[in-house]
């Protein structure tokens, strides 16, 4: 279900189409909702004249719609465009206004791949998996993946494999897993190898494993005795045949269902799985 925006304002007659970032809006508090939500993939090409016509006809602001027409005509940048949007009506207060003005710094030293990566990684943390795995390896696979630096390419690795984690695939998570942990060393990243290397209950490769990466034995007992409590929880459930379930769903093409089956089993490990992995998300 998307956000209820209560606008203050006109509404349009027709929609605007923001293309760029495959939104629409009817009125400014959309308008400025959408281009929010979307900082990351916003450019100079969304933010044009026609934008301004429809701020000046449609929704009746026309002195907002010349501003936003002048700052066109001098060839403003990108902030001062935004911004100009942004103030046009109270939807966002002077707090979030600065957060959003910091936000567009950040975002203009960045290059396209990381603007990207950020965006996945904001779905990633709201829960949006499926969106966020499908940035991820549009990364991977696109002619830019060499502007990553180790840490950004181990990041999205990492995160590629608490995907797969979620949606069942234990052996991809790991290959994905110690891929990230090759990049970059990562404490947290190996705790995830090995966490999911103990659900594959193949004792003898977690022991291999253990001597060859030379783990410390802090880092060993932690997943021991979060490995017995998350075994615990979900031996004691139905998770297993559930599983495999989700999988066939996904083979299927049938992500919906398969979402809200992989959410519900989820919601019944997450007390314990993720306080055993709250900092595997990188």
């Amino acid at each position: 279900m998307g956000k209820v925006i209560l606008c203050a304002g006109k509404r349009a007659e027709k929609p605007y189409t923001l293309s760029s970032i495959g939104a629409t809006a009817e009125s400014m508090e959309e308008l400025c909702f959408n281009l929010r939500q979307n900082l990351d993939i916003v450019d100079s090409g969304a933010i044009d004249r026609n934008l301004a016509s429809f701020i000046k006809d449609d929704l009746g602001l026309p002195e907002r719609g010349k501003k936003l027409e002048s700052l066109i005509s001098s060839r403003a940048s990108l902030k001062e465009k935004l911004l100009a949007v942004f103030e046009s009506c109270d939807y966002y207060d002077d707090v979030e206004l600065n957060r959003i003005t910091a936000e567009i710094d950040e975002l203009s030293k960045m290059s396209g791949i990381e603007r990207k990566k950020k965006r996945a990684d904001r779905q990633m943390h709201q829960g949006h998996l499926i969106e966020a795995a499908h940035e991820y390896r549009s990364i991977l696979s696109g002619s830019g993946v060499n502007e990553l630096s180790e840490g950004g390419l181990a990041e999205i690795l990492h995160n590629l494999g608490i995907f797969e984690i979620h949606r069942g695939d234990t052996e991809e998570a790991l290959r994905l897993f110690l891929e990230a942990y090759e990049h970059n060393g990562n404490r947290a990243t190996l705790k995830a190898y090995l966490f999911a290397l103990k659900l594959t209950k193949n004792n003898s490769r977690y022991a291999d494993e253990v001597k060859r990466l030379e783990v410390d034995p802090k880092l060993y007992n932690e997943i021991e005795s979060g490995m017995h409590s998350v075994e615990e929880d979900f031996e004691q459930s139905n998770n297993y045949s559930e599983i495999n379930r989700m999988k066939v769903l996904w083979q299927q093409g049938r992500f919906s269902e398969e979402k809200r089956l992989s959410g519900e089993i989820i919601d019944r490990m997450k007390h314990v799985y993720r306080k055993e992995n709250e900092e595997d998300l990188v």
